[in-house]
């Protein structure tokens, strides 16, 4: 087993995480898809208010690339379709009938037959069965054409991202839908690459056999955009795809069954959770149906998907295709007088500009106040240390403002893998983040992948 060592990463101490106690949630009446908080595509829909749908019935499909599809969580009636602006589709909802009535999307595959399919049958099943969004294509992190074919996978068995999903859970029970998932990667690209953080809690030994790689270090070293970076050995591998492990064991479920698997594992977590947990849901339930206990949503911030890689959505949204954490964060509101000026051992600091710096294992209460005001870059260089494909984020932000987009490229601007921590380190509180990903999103409209 080859291992990667990841330098630049850092450990975020936070406080909330989920116990390790699993809760299987009780359906809803209602349910809801937001295709308004998809990244990347242009949904085109393909179902009017007051139709019957089934678990798996395409709902909307994604009109730059039509073999992206998007499947109905739950079998009942097409309640309503709401719109925004320039009627963008902001969400779908669907009265449940109770039924759980089902679309038949492909014949049952055992994990051995999967091997004597083609790569063609391989790819319609995933594409029938709405799960081809799973893939990112690098480096524009968006789902792969129909015609592109990768020179390599990137699997990653876990999640170093607080607080998402650890992979002895929700391996857990669905070893077999694991395999059967890899199996099929396996056809779709000979090289398939798997690894394995070395903090790996899975006991599993079928499983951990089937690591290439263990991965060594802190966020987000078990990102696959970081595991491709550390292991390509040509510029053609910049075209791989990546993917997560559960989404691995959602695509070995519709092999093995035929029929869309509209539950996954998720966590709800937070200081503003009563009981941190992990929970099964069905795709599409109410977020405050998980959010039950909490009563002044005002007070609070509610992000779906990673801490740092997520979104802000509001009470009245839904687990949505690529959601596999609700964080509960304290809206930072208050205000501190002479807050700098003060010994900080109430604070985390990534600088160590607070005393609080000798407090080596304490978990940190966050919220989302940014502790000061925007400023210049001051080239201090901490972006730098955390940034896990090497490259120099301050850098790249000044050639971008200036308009240089091949000196960026250069500076290996499409290698970022865009986890969030440059901007969440930064003391001038600048959003190198965004400011990458934009630039990166520009240079796709330029090649053609936008």
């Amino acid at each position: 087993m080859k291992k990667i060592d990841v330098k630049n990463t850092y450990n975020l101490k936070i406080a909330g995480g989920p116990e390790e106690v699993v809760l299987d949630y009780e359906g809803s009446d209602t349910y809801g898809v937001s295709p308004e908080r998809i990244k990347y595509i242009k949904p085109k829909l393909v179902v009017k208010a007051g139709d019957s749908v089934k678990i798996g019935t395409v709902l909307f499909y994604d009109k730059k690339n039509e073999v992206n599809k998007f499947l109905s969580p739950i079998s009942g009636i097409i309640k309503d379709i709401i719109f925004g602006e320039r009627r963008v589709i902001k969400s779908i909802i669907i009265s449940s009938d109770k039924k759980n009535q089902q679309e038949k999307i492909t014949g049952p595959l055992s994990s051995d037959s999967v091997k004597d399919k083609s790569q063609e049958d391989i790819k319609k099943i995933i594409q029938n069965g709405g799960l081809w969004s799973s893939f990112i294509e690098y480096p524009f992190n968006r789902a792969p054409n129909d015609a592109d074919n990768p020179p390599s996978i990137y699997v990653s068995l876990d999640n170093d991202e607080p607080f998402l999903p650890q992979s002895h859970m929700f391996i857990e029970g669905h070893e077999s839908a694991f395999l059967t998932g890899l199996n099929a990667l396996r056809v779709l690209c000979e090289k398939t690459y798997v690894g394995m953080s070395e903090k790996c809690k899975v006991n599993d030994p079928t499983i951990r056999e089937q690591a290439t790689h263990q991965i060594i270090g802190d966020y987000p070293a078990n990102d696959p955009g970081v595991m491709l970076y550390y292991n390509k050995t040509s510029e053609k591998e910049n075209d791989s795809w990546g993917i997560r492990a559960q989404d691995v064991i959602r695509i070995g479920m519709l092999i093995e069954t035929g029929f869309y698997p509209n539950k996954r594992l998720i966590t709800v977590s937070g200081t503003a959770v009563e009981k941190p947990m992990y929970a099964w849901v069905q795709d599409g339930l109410p977020i405050k149906d998980l959010l039950s206990d909490i009563r002044d949503f005002q007070a609070i911030r509610v992000v779906a998907g990673g801490l740092l890689t997520g979104q802000k959505v509001l009470k009245d949204d839904f687990i949505n295709y690529r959601d596999y954490a609700i964080h509960v964060l304290p809206e930072g509101r208050e205000q501190e007088l002479l807050h700098f000026f003060k010994p900080g051992f109430h604070r985390p600091t990534v600088s160590r500009t607070y005393m609080s710096a000798l407090l080596k294992d304490k978990e940190w209460e966050m919220n989302t106040s940014l502790n000061g005001g925007h400023r210049a870059c001051i080239s201090c260089g901490s972006c730098v240390a955390v940034c896990p494909v090497e490259t120099y984020p301050q850098v790249t932000m000044k050639s971008l403002s200036d308009n240089d987009i091949e000196t960026a490229m250069a500076q290996g601007v499409l290698d970022c893998v865009e986890c969030g921590l440059c901007t969440y380190v930064c003391p001038s509180k600048i959003e190198l983040s965004e400011i990458v990903t934009n630039a990166k999103n520009m240079i796709a409209k330029e090649v053609g992948k936008a």
